[in-house]
């Protein structure tokens, strides 16, 4: 579906094609995939430990859930940067909301409580994510790095 050599807009706008009435429900699966992957460079890339010990330690059983992110960035990254997951993503209640955000729309879809929606239901919780994605890659860039290159780190970051 998507190339190592895809940009984040490469990516964004192929995810977007689907957003067609007969698709949406891929575009959900494939916005969530492309947050999930990004929220996890991200801690990668802004953590404090080595890369190592973030993925053997930080994310060992990890087996996702949105609030094992928000825990692992608090490990990592809020040591570093002072922000916590909810403070990077000014719009995290909206894809968490318990009632109709993306998050739950993602779970109906992949345990089968509800196998399509239209484009029109979807487009805001795809954007949800998308723009959650670019956040974190523009957060990336502040610090001089990216989501979207080899992350490695071999000390531990000197937090102040």
């Amino acid at each position: 579906m998507f190339f190592v050599s895809d940009s984040q807009k490469q990516r964004h706008d192929r995810i977007r094609a689907f957003l067609t009435d007969e698709s949406a429900t891929i575009a959900v699966i494939l916005a969530a995939i492309d947050f999930e992957w990004s929220v996890r460079r991200a801690i990668l890339a802004l953590g404090s430990s080595p890369t190592k010990h973030i993925r053997e330690v930080t994310f060992a059983g990890f087996h996702g859930g949105y609030a094992n992110y928000a825990d692992a960035w608090k490990q990592e990254v809020t040591v570093w940067l002072k922000q916590s997951l909810a403070q990077a993503i000014p719009h995290w209640s909206r894809l968490i909301n318990k009632k109709d955000g993306a998050v739950r729309l993602r779970g109906q879809i992949v345990h089968g409580t509800q196998v399509s929606v239209s484009a029109d239901f979807a487009r805001p919780r795809v954007d949800d994510w998308l723009a959650a994605s670019t956040t974190l890659e523009a957060l990336a860039n502040q610090h001089n790095t990216s989501l979207y290159k080899r992350i490695v780190r071999i000390v531990p970051r000197k937090v102040s």
